[in-house]
């Protein structure tokens, strides 16, 4: 399963969002690509047909895991924009696990697009995060709890980027999508409230 999810920082926790360190004169940009043991927006299972509300467990990430990967640091999931890389745990693009998830560190390149993220994070215009990841069928527990669909994730088998996005109105901006593929006409919108996303998942 090759999946990407959208974290939204806007509201709370802007603390966890990408953001400048260090001093005012400073290209060190910080924040969390991956958040533990905290509810997902309500996603969707293109191969199951069904909604869900995930969790990520603190298991489910290891620095062993990450330092095998090459892991690319994008901006909107475009490898066409790199701002940095670790490749099997060396490069520009460094992270350490805590217990709110995986936060990354990276010395934005004097690019053309580390420059213009740079000055959209100055800006307070871009504020959230994402990464993209597989996981192997043992590496998930689906269950149906109080009406609810619950995917618990206990262990990805690989981690291919971190991202900083523009557009993170939603969890799982990209759920579930092959190659990006477009989603197929009998997905439906996610719904724009919390009243909404709770009767779609009692009517399931």
């Amino acid at each position: 399963m090759d999946e990407i999810r959208v974290f939204d920082f806007s509201r709370e926790h802007r603390e966890f969002a990408p953001h400048i360190a260090e001093g005012e004169n400073s290209r060190r940009v910080e924040g969390y690509a991956i958040v533990f043991n905290q509810r997902s927006r309500v996603l969707y299972d293109k191969e199951k047909k069904k909604f869900f509300v995930e969790v990520i467990e603190p298991r489910a990430v290891t620095k062993e895991l990450l330092d095998s990967c090459d892991i690319k640091l994008l901006f909107n999931h475009d490898n066409n924009h790199i701002l940095g890389r670790s490749i099997f745990g060396y490069g520009s693009l460094s992270y350490e696990i805590d217990d709110y998830g995986v936060k990354y560190s990276v010395e934005l390149p004097n690019t053309t697009d580390g420059n213009n993220v740079l000055e959209l994070i100055r800006r307070g215009d871009v504020f959230g995060c994402s990464f993209a990841f597989n996981y192997d069928k043992d590496g998930v527990v689906d269950v149906k709890k109080g009406g609810e669909n619950l995917r618990t994730i206990i262990k990805f088998s690989r981690i291919s980027d971190f991202s900083i996005v523009v557009d993170p109105a939603y969890w799982g901006t990209f759920v579930s999508s092959r190659a990006f593929e477009e989603p197929r006409e009998e997905v439906k919108p996610f719904p724009a409230s919390l009243e909404a996303e709770l009767e779609m998942l009692n009517n399931l």
